[in-house]
């Protein structure tokens, strides 16, 4: 029980300093809504998924996507008029 309070306090700090991560989401999903219903050794089973997504949301690659630079059309020349 000490090491599922350990680690919902890291999610806490981890989402204090960094952006949103769904890795995040899913390891407080296990310690909040899975932990209850499960007995003694599923809960082991979780504590090791939990720490193994803490170690994905911890590296530089886990954050979100970087927002893609669209493209500007291309600027369409007016054409003088005949005559002037």
């Amino acid at each position: 029980m000490a090491r599922r309070d350990e680690l919902v306090g890291e999610i806490a700090l981890l989402r204090s300093v960094k952006l949103p991560s769904p890795f995040l989401n899913k390891a407080e999903a296990l310690l909040t809504r899975y932990w209850a219903g499960a007995n003694w050794q599923a809960r082991e089973e979780i504590l090791r998924g939990v720490n193994w997504l803490l170690n994905l949301a911890r590296l530089p690659s886990a954050g979100p996507a970087p927002q893609a630079r669209t493209r500007r059309p291309p600027k369409r020349h007016r054409r003088a008029p005949l005559g002037a």
